[in-house]
C-alpha cells in the first residue's frame, strides 16, 4: 500500500509476514528453489508457500494451486512465471491481499521494445491503482537483514545482517556482486533492493525509507536510468539532512540522443556531467566506479561524515609522500594547508626542522610521539580528516606497529566527537594475514582504504559533497505564467518538432531575459543596410537571417570586418548569392557592430532526457565541440555557483588573467549565467537547446555580449513542469 504522502511501503516489501513462490519448480537450477534455499538459510520466519497448479507437492512440502488456495492470505508474491502472465498473477494476489511483489521476468519494454510498451503502462497504471509496492521487473529481488526475507535467486549469496548499510541497485547481478565486496571488508549489508527496470519501487523509495532508518548510515546506489529525478533528488536530500551519506555510481543515459542535436550545447550534454551537478545539490556523493563506491561505503560506514574537504596525509615514507602529493593532485584533492602553529606543533614533536602536508615522519614513531601527532592534525581547525599510510602486520610480534594502530583507534574514537573522520590507507591493495587481520578487526570505527591514488578519490569525493551546501528549493521550477512565458510558449504550441529559431528571434528572448546584445540591426534591402551600418559604426559584421540554417558560418553566411559603405553593398550581394546557390530562403540581413577586443566564450541551455535543462558554460569559438571544455550547472544557479561554473574550466583561467593577461568581465559573465538559468527555470518546457557562441567577454567592467545565438523551440509538454519528462515506457 502507498501512505498518505504517496510513499511505497518500503517496510511491507522488505519485512512481509509471509511469502508466495509463484511457479515453483523442482527443475535443476531453477530460481524459485534458489529462493525456497536462502529463505531457509536465513531463517525467515514468515511462512513460505510454493504456488504451482500443475504440482501436489515440490521440495517435499505441499504446493499450492493458486494464491486462493493458500492457508493464509499472501503477503509478498515472488512471481518466477513470463511477462505475459505475470501481470494476471499479480492482480489476484492484490485481491487476495498481497502487499508487496517481486517480479523477474523480462519484457515491459526494455531496450525499447514497442510491442512490449503497452505490457509495461498496463503494469505501471495497475501498481500505482492498486498500490502495492513491487519490485522489477527484470530485476534479482530483496534481502533484509532484519527479518531474514530475501527473494534473491543467488547460491552463493551472502547473509544479511542489522547494519549502517544499505543497496539500491538497478542492475540485479551487480547488486549480489556489491554485496560481496562489501562483505569482504567485513562489512554486512542491512538491506538490498534490487529495483530492476523501475516501474514499481524506484531506487527514489528505497533512498527516502532509508532516510528515516536510525541505524543506517551509507546508502549506496548502482543507477542507470532516474525516471524521477525531482523525487529521486528529494530523497537523497532528504536522507542527507537526516545524516545519512547517499553514495551512487551512474550510468548510460543521453550521450547518444545528444549525436542529432541542433544546437552544439545539445553535443556537449552528457549523462554523467549533467547528472552530476544535479545530484551534488542534493547531497549525494558520485563516484566513477563501484570500486571505489565499495571504499566509500567502508569510509561512511566506520565514521561520520567530514565537515569539509581539506585532507592532511601522513606517512613514514619519503616516496611515499611524493607519491601521495602527485595523487592528490590527480585525484582533485585538497591538501589542508597547515598554519605556522600546526606545522610548529609537529616539528617540535618530530625534531624535524620543516613540516608540511604530506608529513613524513621519517620513521616508526614510538607511540606516544605517534599519539601527539595525530591529535595535533585532529585537532587542527584546517583539517577536515586525517589519512594515515599504515599496513597490517603479517605475524605476531610487531609491538610498536601494533601498539601504535591502537593509539590511532583511540584517536580516531576522539575525532568523532569533532567530526573529523580518521583512516588508514594501503600504500597497495594487499591481502590481510591472520594476524593482520585480526589487529584489522580490533579497529570497528577506524576505516581502511586500499591504495593511495584510490583512497584519495574517494576522500576528494567524500569531503566535497560534505563541504557543499544543500539546495534548499525545488529543483525543478514550475512554468512560468508571465505575459512573456505566455508568448514564447502559444509559438512553441504550434511546433510539431524541435525547431530552431532565426538569428534575430534568437536574441529577441535572449534580450529579454537581460542578455547584453552588440549594437544591430536587421534589414532587409540593401540601402538600409548601408545605413544601419552608418549607424551602428564600422566596422560590421554582416550575416543573412535564414531559418533552415541554423550554423551559419558554417556555409559561409557570416562575412567579417566590413569598413565602408561600398563592402556593406558587396557583402550583401554575396550573401543573396549565396542563399540562392544553398537554395535556401534569406529572411534579411543582420548588421551588427563588430566587436574583437575581448575572450570567446559559449554559454547555453542543454537538454538531457533525464534532468532537464541545464545551464552550459565553456570555451567558445569553433573549437568548442573537438576541446570540450565545458562545464554545467542546474538552472536555480546563483553568482556564486556561476563562479564555480568559470572557475572549473579552462577557458576560466583565461578570463583569471593568465599569464599577464589583462582580466575580463567575469561578474558581467556570471550575471548572464544567472539569467540564462532563469530562462531556463522559466522556459524549460519548451526550450530544447540554446546555444550562445561566441559569448565575448571583455576586459573587466567592459560587459560581454552574446555575438551570436540560437535557441531551438519544442513543443511543450502536457502539464509538465520545467524538468525532465519521464524515461520509463
Amino acid at each position: 500500500m502507498r501512505t498518505d504522502s504517496g510513499k511505497r511501503d518500503i517496510e511491507g516489501l522488505l519485512n512481509p509476514r509471509n511469502v508466495a513462490l509463484v511457479g515453483a519448480s523442482d527443475r535443476d537450477g531453477h530460481w524459485s528453489k534458489r529462493v525456497w534455499d536462502n529463505l531457509r538459510r536465513f531463517r525467515f520466519n514468515g511462512g513460505v508457500f510454493p504456488i504451482n497448479p500443475n504440482r501436489a507437492d515440490v521440495w517435499g512440502r505441499p504446493c499450492f494451486a493458486s494464491v486462493e488456495t493458500l492457508p493464509e492470505p499472501p503477503d509478498h508474491l515472488a512471481i518466477f512465471t513470463p511477462a505475459d502472465t505475470a501481470l494476471d498473477l499479480l492482480r489476484r494476489g492484490a485481491a487476495a491481499g498481497a502487499r508487496s511483489a517481486t517480479i523477474y521476468a523480462a519484457g515491459f519494454g526494455e531496450g525499447g521494445r514497442r510491442d512490449r510498451a503497452c505490457l509495461a503502462r498496463e503494469l505501471r497504471a495497475f501498481l500505482n491503482d492498486s498500490g502495492l509496492t513491487a519490485v522489477g521487473p527484470n530485476c534479482m529481488g530483496v534481502g533484509s537483514g532484519k527479518s531474514g526475507f530475501t527473494t534473491i535467486p543467488d547460491e552463493t549469496l551472502q547473509e544479511f545482517a542489522p547494519s549502517p548499510i544499505a543497496v539500491v541497485s538497478q542492475s540485479g547481478a551487480m547488486s549480489t556482486s556489491i554485496n560481496r565486496a562489501i562483505n569482504a571488508l567485513g562489512h554486512k549489508v542491512a538491506l538490498l533492493v534490487s529495483c530492476g527496470n523501475q516501474i514499481g519501487c524506484k531506487a527514489s523509495d528505497v533512498i527516502d525509507y532509508c532516510a528515516d532508518q536510525s541505524d543506517l548510515r551509507v546508502i549506496l546506489c548502482y543507477i542507470e536510468s532516474v525516471p524521477d529525478p525531482d523525487r529521486f533528488l528529494d530523497a537523497a536530500r532528504h536522507a542527507r539532512q537526516n545524516g545519512k551519506a547517499v553514495v551512487a555510481v551512474k550510468i548510460g543515459g543521453s550521450e547518444a540522443a545528444c549525436a542529432s542535436a541542433l544546437a552544439h550545447t545539445g553535443a556537449l550534454a552528457g549523462s554523467s556531467a549533467v547528472f552530476e551537478v544535479f545530484a551534488s545539490a542534493a547531497g549525494i556523493i558520485r563516484l566513477n566506479s563501484l570500486e571505489d563506491a565499495v571504499e566509500a561505503v567502508e569510509f561512511l560506514a566506520r565514521s561520520p561524515l567530514p565537515r569539509g574537504d581539506g585532507i592532511a596525509l601522513m606517512s613514514i615514507s619519503g616516496a611515499l609522500r611524493s607519491l601521495m602529493t602527485e595523487a592528490a593532485d590527480r585525484a582533485g584533492a585538497r591538501l589542508a594547508r597547515f598554519s605556522a602553529g600546526t606545522r610548529k606543533a609537529l616539528a617540535d614533536v618530530l625534531g624535524i626542522a620543516d613540516v608540511d602536508n604530506p608529513v613524513d615522519t621519517k620513521r616508526t614513531l614510538p607511540s606516544e610521539q605517534y599519539a601527539s601527532c595525530l591529535e595535533i592534525l585532529t585537532n587542527a581547525p584546517e583539517v577536515d580528516m586525517l589519512l594515515v599510510a599504515e599496513e597490517f602486520p603479517l605475524v605476531e610480534g610487531v609491538e610498536r606497529r601494533v601498539a601504535n594502530l591502537g593509539v590511532l583507534q583511540d584517536v580516531a574514537l576522539r575525532a568523532r566527537d569533532l567530526g573529523k573522520p580518521v583512516a588508514i590507507f594501503t600504500p597497495l591493495t594487499l591481502d590481510l594475514s591472520d594476524c593482520g587481520r585480526r589487529v584489522r578487526d580490533g579497529m570497528p570505527h577506524v576505516p581502511v582504504l586500499r591504495e593511495t591514488e584510490k583512497a584519495l578519490r574517494v576522500a576528494q569525493a567524500i569531503g566535497k559533497a560534505a563541504a557543499r551546501p544543500l539546495h534548499a528549493g525545488d529543483f525543478f521550477a514550475s512554468r512560468a505564467h508571465s505575459e512573456l512565458a505566455q508568448r514564447w510558449r502559444k509559438r512553441a504550441a504550434r511546433l510539431a518538432r524541435p525547431t530552431a529559431l532565426n538569428e534575430v528571434e534568437s536574441k529577441q528572448l535572449l534580450h529579454a531575459y537581460g542578455i547584453a546584445l552588440p549594437g544591430e540591426r536587421c534589414v532587409e534591402a540593401v540601402a538600409d543596410a548601408a545605413r544601419a551600418a552608418r549607424d551602428i559604426g564600422f566596422p560590421v559584421v554582416l550575416k543573412a537571417v535564414c531559418d533552415t540554417i541554423p550554423h551559419k558560418s558554417d556555409v559561409g553566411l557570416v562575412i567579417l570586418d566590413i569598413r565602408d559603405v561600398d563592402a556593406v553593398r558587396d557583402g550583401a550581394a554575396k550573401l543573396a548569392a549565396r542563399c540562392r546557390a544553398l537554395g535556401v530562403r534569406l529572411d534579411g540581413i543582420l548588421v551588427a557592430q563588430q566587436m574583437s577586443d575581448g575572450i570567446e566564450t559559449a554559454l547555453g541551455i542543454a537538454r538531457d532526457p533525464e534532468m532537464g535543462p541545464v545551464v552550459m558554460f565553456g570555451m567558445g569559438g569553433t573549437w568548442i565541440e573537438l576541446f570540450k571544455d565545458v562545464s554545467f550547472a542546474p538552472p536555480f544557479l546563483d553568482h556564486a555557483q556561476a563562479a564555480a561554473m568559470i572557475k572549473a574550466t579552462r577557458v576560466g583561467c583565461l578570463l583569471d588573467g593568465y599569464r599577464g593577461g589583462g582580466p575580463g568581465d567575469c561578474a558581467a559573465l556570471g550575471d548572464a549565467l544567472v539569467k540564462i538559468g532563469r530562462l531556463a527555470s522559466d522556459l524549460g518546457d519548451i526550450i530544447e537547446a540554446v546555444d550562445i557562441n561566441p559569448f565575448l567577454v571583455r576586459r573587466r567592467s567592459e560587459g560581454a555580449f552574446a555575438l551570436d545565438a540560437l535557441v531551438v523551440l519544442r513543443p511543450p509538454e502536457e502539464s509538465a513542469p520545467s524538468g525532465p519528462r519521464s524515461n520509463v515506457p
